[in-house]
């Protein structure tokens, strides 16, 4: 009887295992706006980490630019995006939610949805733009 408990509890750990095996890692493309004072606008974020470094890319209303002091810790993501301020968020599962302050002086928020890769993503970042 011991054993069959066993051996269904191992079977049970294999089946699960793919779905508690998801990656979290916030890399990928994200898409969503940025909010302030009301006004929102259009914004992507492309993360992408190597080695341990992180990298981003932002797009804003059709301006595009590397971002600076990229950190991910756990599920915390920062960077600096020069003309749009410091971003400070949350990743939860698809959703990356958090506050903008900075550059322009009035602080903000952004709600971003992280996008299905349908291609390789293997350099999202890339070293076009200013």
């Amino acid at each position: 009887m011991r054993s069959k408990f066993g051996l269904t509890l191992f079977a049970a750990a294999i089946v699960a295992a793919p779905a508690f095996a998801r990656n979290d890692s916030p890399a990928g493309q994200w898409d969503g706006v940025v909010e302030r004072n009301g006004v929102r606008t259009p914004v992507t974020v492309r993360l992408a980490e190597n080695g341990g470094l992180w990298k981003a890319r932002i797009e804003v209303d059709g301006a595009s630019s590397p971002a600076d002091s990229v950190s991910v810790t756990g599920n915390s993501v920062h960077f600096d995006a020069r003309s749009t301020g410091a971003f400070d968020g949350t990743v939860s599962g698809d959703s990356m939610t958090g506050d903008v302050s900075g550059s322009s002086g009035r602080p903000g928020s952004f709600a971003l949805t992280r996008e299905e890769r349908t291609g390789s993503l293997s350099d999202p970042i890339g070293s076009e733009g200013p």
